[in-house]
């Protein structure tokens, strides 16, 4: 592991990019040296506000940095991370990785060619509260994800899918370790010229079905994650957030904090038992970027790395192929 601090960009200064910035502009364990954007006025407003240096160009960035954040729209991920791993840069791509699947396996294998890191920036696998989740079960069999969000008109150049789904077909990738045998799914336009609100309908190989809603057209946000195994059901809110845990065996999940009641079933009483969860107060972001920087520095492979990223976005356009031919 090296002692000297990667120097690390950033390309794209809108609504996240800025996010990023603020993170790296005041980490100890870097050395930030600037950000580029075509959108000069947005570029000169965030460095502004962050005392950053504004880059004249990528060739500039690429001369300055050891790695990049490409935070940007999907249809500029490939040819910005193709430049910068041409030029021997490690790159963290915001989701989802490209446009295509094909475009995805270009960088992989050019990443794999000049021994190059690519992170993927799907943020809910450094979430505290899915962390604790994943811990509390171990093999569900029904998997349950609402996204809603009310409109906005940012981000609206892709479907749903992509801009929302997209992160829960990550989780669930990780979370079920089995094929899948078959994808349905429906979805609708009204505020956009993309798809706004989708369903789709997981089978696995190994019988686990997994249900996804994603919304941008919704009342109010919504994030949660329901999941059902043999004699425990979880009910995840990712906005407050909290666990909720229900189960039939005071196991190792349930401290000595936990309640109990007895419940009337067909094979007489049993004991109900109940616990809630308050994960740890983490920015997912901040451990998102931590765990980049730790890749760079130790050349590790990345919890989210361009397979995943690419995995994801496969399910994704499979969903949206399904939405297409039932419109």
């Amino acid at each position: 592991m090296s002692n000297k601090k990667p120097k690390i960009g950033v390309v794209g200064a809108g609504h996240l990019g800025k996010h990023h910035i603020k993170h790296l502009s005041k980490h100890n364990k870097i050395e930030f040296v600037g950000v580029f954007d075509i959108n000069s006025e947005a570029l000169n407003n965030v460095c502004n506000e962050f005392s950053v240096r504004a880059l004249k160009s990528t060739d500039e960035l690429i001369a300055l940095c050891d790695a990049v954040h490409i935070v940007t729209p999907t249809n500029t991920h490939f040819e910005i991370a193709k430049t910068f791993l041409s030029n021997n840069k490690d790159v963290l791509i915001e989701k989802p990785i490209t446009n295509t699947v094909q475009e995805a396996s270009l960088l992989i294998d050019l990443a794999k060619k000049n021994k190059r890191i690519i992170q993927v920036g799907h943020i809910e696998r450094f979430n505290p509260t899915i962390n604790k989740l994943k811990s509390l079960i171990e093999e569900p069999h029904y998997i349950e994800i609402e996204r809603l969000a009310p409109f906005q008109a940012r981000g609206t150049e892709v479907p749903v899918v992509l801009d929302l789904m997209v992160h829960d077909i990550d989780l669930i990738l990780e979370m079920v370790d089995s094929p899948i045998r078959k994808i349905s799914a429906s979805g609708a336009k009204m505020m956009s010229n993309t798809i706004d609100l989708a369903h789709a309908h997981i089978k696995f190989e190994s019988g686990v079905v997994a249900n996804l809603k994603s919304s941008r057209i919704a009342q109010s946000y919504v994030r949660k994650i329901r999941t059902y195994q043999k004699d425990l059901y979880s009910i995840t809110d990712l906005m407050i957030p909290q666990i909720e845990l229900y189960g039939i065996e005071n196991d190792a999940k349930f401290s000595s904090n936990s309640k109990s009641q007895k419940v009337d079933t067909n094979d007489g009483k049993k004991d109900l038992f109940y616990e809630k969860f308050i994960p740890e107060n983490k920015d997912a972001l901040l451990e998102e970027i931590n765990h980049f920087i730790y890749c760079v520095n130790t050349r590790s492979r990345p919890n989210v790395d361009g397979e995943a990223g690419s995995n994801a976005l496969d399910i994704a356009l499979q969903i949206e192929n399904k939405i297409f031919l039932n419109e």
